[in-house]
């Protein structure tokens, strides 16, 4: 069997049977420590790998040896015997030298030959050309796309029927007269809205209202101007007077015709009437247009 010493790593070669049953201390020649051996040990370490073999300044003579062990050992089973100095003269057996592995370094040449072919071959390719405005034009949709959510969707979807419901009403507004003059039902509605509808193109300007002593008698004077505010020739229509109550009630009405039977464009006639004994009982006056054809017959009624 084979025994190495713990601290300096040399190797012994002695015969199982010197060990015995229950193992014995010995000492190192070389290096003077003491250890115990044991024959379980000792078999389990032999059947481990080989170490390397000593060199020469390791070797120890026969005489040396069984000189040191034979001092340090102890007891009658201690006793070192001729055999026992046989066994720990026969020097150390040494390692087999490892085996040479050409198949690995084999592998490894094909490895780099094969690698020096691909470097070359990727060396030979042909260039990709990369067009940094494509990818900047990808990264720009890209970040639109994100920033286009389900909520940005809602807001822009919002904001454009907003504008969509500003633009319609802004156009019925600009063209408010056609629009009623197409569906007269809609006058009230641009009213309750603050806006006036004109169908005829003329208003009035400068309405004045005084009263006169004539003979003495109190007469009620109502003078105006009728004004064409388009750029077309339109008929001059009657006007329609009426007295009302401080609860808008109307009390007297009269009519009147303009001399003028129709205005170029934006061109203006003047109008007067009078009025005798006015009722006490008036608040205010209502001036209004009314079609000539509905005035004559109203008085054909009368």
């Amino acid at each position: 069997m084979k025994i190495t010493c713990p601290d300096c790593d040399t190797s012994y070669d002695i015969k199982a049977e010197l060990v015995g049953a229950e193992g014995r201390s010995v000492k190192c020649a070389r290096c003077g420590n003491r250890w115990f051996i044991s024959p379980r040990k000792e078999s389990l370490a032999e059947a481990g790998p080989l170490v390397d073999e000593p060199d020469a300044e390791e070797d120890v003579s026969a005489s040396e040896d069984w000189a040191e062990i034979d001092a340090e050992t102890d007891g009658p089973d201690d006793r070192v015997t001729e055999e026992e100095k046989e066994a720990f003269a026969a020097p150390p057996r040494p390692a087999p030298a490892p085996a040479r592995v050409e198949p690995a370094a084999t592998a490894d040449q094909d490895d780099a030959s094969r690698k020096t072919v691909d470097i070359e071959s990727l060396a030979n390719r042909r260039k990709i050309q990369v067009n940094p405005n494509k990818m900047r034009r990808q990264r720009d949709w890209s970040t639109l796309t994100r920033h286009l959510t389900r909520q940005n969707l809602r807001r822009v979807g919002g904001a454009l029927i907003l504008f969509l419901a500003l633009g319609t009403g802004g156009t019925v507004f600009l063209v408010r007269d056609a629009v009623v003059k197409e569906a007269p039902d809609l006058a009230s509605l641009f009213k309750f809205l603050g806006f006036q509808v004109n169908l005829r193109g003329l208003e009035f300007r400068d309405l004045r209202t005084f009263r006169e002593v004539e003979n003495g008698a109190i007469v009620l004077v109502v003078e105006g101007t009728i004004q064409n505010i388009g750029k077309e020739p339109v008929p001059v229509p009657a006007v329609r007077l009426s007295l009302r109550s401080e609860e808008q009630q109307e009390i007297y009405a009269w009519t009147l015709e303009p001399r003028a039977l129709s205005l170029a464009g934006e061109e203006n006639t003047r109008f007067r009437t009078r009025l005798a004994d006015p009722p006490d009982s008036a608040a205010d006056i209502q001036v209004r247009f009314i079609d000539r054809h509905k005035q004559q017959a109203n008085l054909q009624g009368q």
